[in-house]
Order: structure tokens, then C-alpha cells, then sequence
């Protein structure tokens, strides 16, 4: 592989880690923001911020397969969609797809410290 090739994947995995861990601060704070009624208007416009994030956010759930060896990302779309079309009979499916991402970002998190130690 060229140097330009490994430069531009690397920039990719960079891209796409950054999404994920930012998905690790938004997802928490959009499942309390949901959960909790009414809405303070600061909590509204926290809420109206992270629906954009993710519905900005076009990338093909195969690009995290392919990038990170994981599908994090489409847990991340259902999470957010779960979160943010959240009743009391999608509840038990919204909370198992928030833990499921807990545990995935995890198992990522500690495959990025053994590359870094490496």
C-alpha cells in the first residue's frame, strides 16, 4: 500500500474514532435529556444539537466494519433512533442498545490502548 493510501485510511479511523467517542458523551446525556419530562428549554435545544449531530452524520454502517473491525456505528444510529422515538413500549430496546453500545465502545477502547502500547 502507498504512503498516501495509509495516510488517508489512517485520517479515516481517525474520523470515525472521534464520532464514536463523541457518541460516547452525547448518547448518556440525549438518553437523560429523553428520559426526564418536561424539557427545560436549555435541555430542548441540548437535544435538537445531538439530533443534528446524528442525522448530519451519513456514513454507511459498513464503514465501521471495514475501518474499526466492529458495528458500532449502526448501534449508534439505532441507539439515537431508539432514544430519540422513545416511548414506554420501546423503552427495554432502547436501554439494551445503550448498553450494547456501552460494551461495544469498551471492547474498542481497550483494542486502541493495545495499539497504542504496541
Amino acid at each position: 500500500m502507498e504512503a498516501k493510501n495509509i495516510k488517508s485510511l489512517n485520517s479515516a479511523v481517525y474520523v470515525m474514532r472521534h464520532f464514536v467517542e463523541l457518541s460516547a458523551t452525547l448518547l448518556p446525556l440525549y438518553e437523560r435529556i429523553t428520559r426526564n419530562e418536561p424539557h427545560s428549554i436549555h435541555s430542548e435545544e441540548d437535544k435538537n444539537r445531538i439530533d443534528t449531530v446524528y442525522e448530519t452524520y451519513n456514513v454507511n454502517p459498513k464503514t465501521s466494519e471495514f475501518l474499526l473491525g466492529s458495528d458500532i456505528v449502526a448501534l449508534i444510529k439505532k441507539t439515537h433512533n431508539e432514544l430519540k422515538n422513545r416511548s414506554s413500549q420501546n423503552e427495554r430496546l432502547a436501554q439494551e442498545n445503550l448498553e450494547a453500545f456501552y460494551e461495544e465502545y469498551a471492547k474498542l477502547k481497550q483494542d486502541w490502548y493495545i495499539t497504542l502500547m504496541n
